[in-house]
């Protein structure tokens, strides 16, 4: 069976610091993410990436900024 690709949000972060404690942070808050490889199109300073669903991504985003999480880098990843 063939699996077909899946378009995703994906947040870039300048720390692996960082990039961890989103991934806790959204966890707790009931927002499924993958960590992932940082895509060089992200240019994203850290090597790490969350991969998140598209309905999520602005909740997401609200979150990590109310919490002083800094998203260093933001876009769009096809991905199964």
């Amino acid at each position: 069976m063939t699996r077909i690709p899946r378009e995703f949000a994906a947040f870039g972060f300048e720390s692996t610091h960082e990039a961890l404690d989103a991934e806790q942070l959204l966890g707790d808050l009931g927002i499924e993410v993958v960590p992932m490889p940082a895509p060089k199109t992200l240019g994203a300073r850290c090597g790490i990436a969350l991969r998140i669903e598209l309905v999520d991504e602005e909740r997401a985003a609200g979150y990590l900024d109310a919490a002083g999480i800094v998203i260093n880098a933001r876009g769009r990843i096809e991905d199964v």
